[in-house]
């Protein structure tokens, strides 16, 4: 459940609420939407399901879309979708972009796999970076060492993981 908590992390405190965002690009925590609020408005869960998930989050110590996608009450791709709605930052979807291999070969992967972010290409605003949790300190730091200037996108962390396992190795 690694990847999944990395791709939670970011999701809200275990009341639904929203952490602290990493880019001046997203809304204040305060001004965003709680992730269950918009994964109701979505249609993806209930209220019941919602109230129940945070109940079992608060009790496991786990984050609510740990819980969400352990319960399969909703899909990966859903949380990201979710997620990069919440903090106004773009959804990628690495199985449809791809990646550019040059790109990645920027952040060693050791990096991108330990900390679930991936170079997708060159943007006039520097290298795109899919990650599961783009609110991750931790993460943007360990990026931002290799990479000073890159442009945040929200990915699904199975497939962070898959485009690496797939990226040649040097």
């Amino acid at each position: 459940m690694k990847g999944f908590s990395a791709q939670l992390g970011l999701a809200n405190d275990l009341a639904g609420g929203a952490a602290a965002a990493p880019s001046t690009a997203s809304p204040p925590a305060e001004s965003r939407p709680r992730l269950g609020e918009l994964l109701i408005r979505r249609g993806f869960i209930n209220e019941a399901q919602l109230t129940w998930a945070l109940g079992e989050a608060r009790a496991r110590k786990e984050l609510l879309g740990v819980v969400l996608l352990r319960e399969r009450l909703i899909f990966e791709d859903e949380l990201a979708r979710t997620l990069s709605q919440q903090l106004s930052l773009p959804y990628i979807n690495i199985r449809q972009v791809g990646v550019d291999a040059s790109a990645a070969r920027l952040l060693p992967a050791e990096v991108g796999l330990a900390v679930l972010a991936i170079p997708i290409r060159a943007t006039s605003e520097g290298i795109q970076v899919g990650f599961g949790d783009p609110t991750d300190e931790q993460a943007l730091n360990a990026v931002t060492e290799h990479l000073p200037r890159i442009s945040i996108a929200v990915a699904e962390v199975s497939e962070i993981k898959r485009a690496w396992q797939g990226l040649p190795r040097h």
